[in-house]
């Protein structure tokens, strides 16, 4: 990425995230759900105006981190 004063979420709080996404469906709610407010809570953020930051710039497709960063 660019701006090197933007934060992505390393590897344990992606592991986290993807925990909660799927406890989240064990409650019902669905994966995202639960990954998103794991990422949120953290403080991180989507944003949809800088470019894909997925580790393959989403040459397979968009991860579910790709584009949550904190400032």
């Amino acid at each position: 990425m660019a701006n090197s004063m933007i934060t992505q979420p390393n590897y344990e709080e992606l592991r986290d995230a993807f925990q909660a996404g799927f406890d989240s469906i064990d409650d019902g709610d669905g994966f995202y759900h639960g990954f998103h407010a794991f990422l949120a809570d953290r403080g991180f953020g989507k944003r949809e105006d800088i470019p894909c930051t997925c580790s393959d710039n989403g040459a397979h497709g968009h991860q579910p981190e790709c584009q949550w960063v904190k400032p």
